[in-house]
C-alpha cells in the first residue's frame, strides 16, 4: 500500500467524489486490510453499489496491485464514466473492473470468472431494501475468504430499516462458515467469520487511534465493538 497516497485520499482527495464515506469508515477499512495484510490475507477485493467511486477509489489504494477489484453498479448518467477518471485521478486502476447491471442477473458462472480468487473484503452499498440486502450477502457469501470482513452500508439508517434485519437474520443462518456483525462503524456495519472477530477486535482496540474510544455491546451471541 502507498501510505502517502492513501492518507492523502481519506484526508484530502475524497472530498473532491460525489458521494458518502463518513472518515471513520474511511479509517476502518485502512485497519482492516492493515489486519489482513498481517495476517498474510490475499484475495480479490469487491464493491456493489459503486456510485461515482468514491469508496471504490480508497478500496483501489488499499489492495494490492496484484488483487483485483471488482465494483456492480447500474451506473447511470455518466456514472461509469466519473468512477473511471476518478481511480485515474486520485486512485490505481490496476486490475479495476466495473460491471454494469443487476447482480441478481449475474450467472454464478460469471462471478466465478469475474472473482478468481476468493474475495477478502466485500462493500455492499446497493439496494436498500430487505429482501435486496439479504439476496446480495447471499449471492456473494460462497466466493468470501476464511478472513473476510463485509461492509455493509447505511446499516442504522431510520429510512433502511430492511438492512439491519437482513443482516441479522444472514448472521443466524446456518451454512460453512458463520458471518457475524463484530464492528460499527459511522454509518457501516461489518461483518466477519465468527472465529475470527474477538482477534480482530483486540486488533482494533490495541491501535493508537482507537485506545480508550470504544465499547462492546453483547447482540444474541456475538459482541459488538462500538
Amino acid at each position: 500500500m502507498d501510505i502517502e497516497k492513501i492518507n492523502q485520499f481519506i484526508n484530502e482527495n475524497h472530498q473532491q467524489i460525489e458521494g458518502w464515506f463518513f472518515h471513520l469508515d474511511h479509517v476502518i477499512f485502512f485497519e482492516l486490510f492493515n489486519l489482513q495484510n498481517q495476517w498474510g490475507i490475499k484475495g480479490d477485493v469487491c464493491e456493489v453499489g459503486v456510485f461515482r467511486g468514491k469508496s471504490l477509489t480508497l478500496l483501489s489504494l488499499l489492495k494490492d496491485q496484484s488483487e483485483r477489484l471488482t465494483g456492480f453498479d447500474f451506473f447511470q448518467e455518466d456514472h461509469q464514466a466519473s468512477t473511471e477518471a476518478n481511480l485515474e485521478k486520485y486512485g490505481d486502476p490496476t486490475l479495476v473492473s466495473l460491471i454494469a447491471g443487476a447482480t441478481s442477473e449475474i450467472a454464478r458462472e460469471q462471478l466465478s470468472m469475474l472473482m478468481p480468487a476468493p474475495v477478502r473484503f466485500l462493500h455492499i452499498d446497493a439496494g436498500h431494501e430487505y429482501h435486496e440486502v439479504m439476496e446480495q450477502l447471499e449471492l456473494f457469501a460462497p466466493y468470501l475468504a476464511d478472513q473476510a470482513f463485509i461492509a455493509m452500508d447505511d446499516y442504522q439508517d431510520r429510512e433502511f430499516p430492511g438492512i439491519e434485519a437482513a443482516v441479522l437474520d444472514f448472521a443466524e443462518r446456518d451454512r460453512p462458515r458463520r458471518f457475524v456483525p463484530f464492528l460499527a462503524g459511522a454509518n457501516k456495519m461489518y461483518l466477519c467469520p465468527a472465529p475470527i472477530a474477538s482477534a480482530a477486535q483486540r486488533f482494533l482496540v490495541q491501535r493508537g487511534s482507537y485506545r480508550d474510544k470504544f465499547r462492546l455491546t453483547r447482540v444474541r451471541d456475538f459482541n459488538i465493538l462500538i
